[in-house]
């Protein structure tokens, strides 16, 4: 009998602990008065079954969730996500009020990305200089060379009866000028006529794995564990990052990891080195790693790790997002010849000679190609899963328009240290924002003068950085100007750029 009891008493008191958590999750937590399915408010799980199981699902059932509860959700036990767009000026507001980022989040990156306003600012304040506009702007002449060397493939391709996958082309563009720009060295992708290898299958594998790594955080660095030459015997020889595009994409994700940890570890222990005899030699060679290492920032942030998962980000933000922008982009300006001729008349107006190199500020005051690229950049939507922030010194207010309510609008207090979220794709997709939100209308972002209109873009969410909009200028600039009237699109339609899953980055269907 007393055997029965001990074996009994631990279930007891488990299923006891259950039901209070529910119980306090359902009617006593801070945000039990926010709307929502009450699966949701009990247990993670409801997330991780549509982000994990189902494959990037989590958008779309939160965007079912705000058709069902109205624009403001709790989407788990501890977190609410807002699609009214009104409100991106209290979620993101400028540097002068915190806002602190959410860890959970954060841990789809294998990554210790700051979570504290101050250590981000303190961290992105130290790689600004590198990423101003005034740098990218020197940085020109590499992006029209690495874009002009993506034409030239083009134009072989064109003269023979191949077709292209630009998700690839685009790809290749976008690493070699981020590579060049953070290590001083290309990855020379676009030197391969097929635009194979690249990093493209790499990073998806590691977004898709990153679904995962949100709910069990120890998987990236068990992965990364796993010692090269064992990563190398999953397809039977070694790997280097020019001779791995037979891999899987989860073994190409931890070869280009392990080789970039490597190449950041030597360019750090070259630094301590010559900064210990107190030469400066080494200087010429400028990096973001350089930056950091020469910034004053604390010792611990100029660790080879540190310097080592800023290489992560960068790699990981500056090449797929832009290539997928960039893709979307060409599909929606060549599938509407009335957009592209208007579009080629103004680019031939501004750049006579095809094959002079106009300057991204030229093109970005073009009124009709700055329109396009904005509408471009609205369907493509750059980040695909929602991005939340933390108040940390005081609840936040969201205002609802409500008829039934005498003042027109309900009033909700988000607690202090909530984490709250919103996705680009909802905001937009927003119809009373942009009516009928899947068609590819330039001429929205215009006013009735055929001017560019500013106010829109002040509303939609995009997180690019001066570089990535400066691949996107010239990328599409010279390619329309030089190749416009030659390219066409083959066996291609809406599908292959609507995103059906969210791997951080927007993922059509599957081939």
């Amino acid at each position: 009998m007393n055997l029965v009891l001990l074996a009994i008493l631990p279930l007891s008191l488990w299923a006891i602990s259950r039901i209070l958590v529910i119980l306090y999750r359902l009617t006593w937590h801070p945000l039990a008065k926010f709307p929502g399915p009450k699966w949701a408010a009990l247990t993670s799980a409801y997330e991780f079954y549509f982000d994990a199981i189902k494959g990037g699902q989590c958008t779309f059932e939160i965007g079912r969730m705000h058709k069902k509860y109205g624009p403001i959700v709790r989407i788990s036990p501890s977190e609410l996500h807002v699609s009214e767009p009104g409100f991106i000026d209290e979620l993101y507001p400028g540097p002068g009020k915190v806002r602190d980022k959410y860890s959970y989040a954060t841990g789809q990156f294998g990554v210790f990305c700051a979570v504290s306003h101050n250590l981000h600012r303190m961290r992105r304040g130290a790689l600004n200089p590198y990423f101003s506009k005034a740098a990218v702007a020197k940085l020109e002449p590499v992006i029209y060379a690495t874009v002009d060397k993506l034409c030239r493939r083009l134009e072989q391709v064109a003269n023979s009866t191949d077709s292209v996958d630009l998700v690839m082309a685009f790809s290749c563009m976008t690493t070699d000028i981020v590579t060049q720009y953070a290590f001083a060295e290309s990855s020379n992708f676009l030197d391969s006529t097929t635009f194979a290898p690249n990093f493209h299958e790499a990073i998806l594998a590691g977004t898709r794995m990153g679904a995962w790594a949100r709910h069990f955080p120890i998987l990236f660095p068990i992965l990364r564990s796993i010692p090269m030459d064992i990563s190398s015997m999953a397809r039977g020889k070694r790997h280097s990052v020019s001779k791995y595009k037979e891999a899987p994409g989860l073994t190409q994700h931890l070869v280009i990891n392990k080789s970039m940890k490597k190449k950041v570890s030597d360019i750090w222990h070259e630094e301590s080195a010559f900064t210990a005899k107190k030469n400066d030699a080494i200087q010429h060679r400028s990096t973001i790693f350089h930056e950091l290492f020469h910034a004053n920032i604390p010792d611990s942030e100029k660790g080879p790790d540190r310097m080592w998962q800023e290489g992560q980000i960068v790699i990981g933000a500056g090449t797929e997002t832009t290539a997928w922008t960039l893709t979307a982009t060409m599909f929606f300006i060549l599938n509407n010849p009335g957009v592209l001729a208007k579009l080629t008349k103004e680019l031939e107006t501004a750049i006579p000679a095809c094959y002079d190199q106009p300057s991204c500020r030229k093109l970005e005051g073009l009124p009709v190609y700055n329109a396009v690229i904005q509408e471009g950049l609205r369907l493509s939507h750059g980040v695909a899963t929602r991005l939340q922030r933390i108040n940390p010194q005081g609840p936040m207010t969201f205002r609802q328009s409500a008829a039934d309510v005498p003042t027109g609008e309900k009033v909700w207090k988000i607690p202090t240290g909530t984490p709250v979220g919103m996705t680009a794709v909802l905001v937009h997709l927003n119809e009373d924002l942009f009516p009928e939100p899947l068609e590819f209308r330039p001429e929205r972002w215009l006013d009735e003068d055929g001017k560019r209109d500013p106010r829109l873009e002040k509303i939609y969410i995009v997180v690019l950085q001066s570089l990535a909009y400066s691949e996107l200028d010239m990328g599409i600039g010279i390619l329309i100007r030089r190749l416009g009237g030659r390219l066409q699109l083959f066996e291609t339609d809406w599908t292959d750029v609507d995103m059906v899953e969210d791997c951080f980055v927007p993922v059509p269907k599957r081939d």
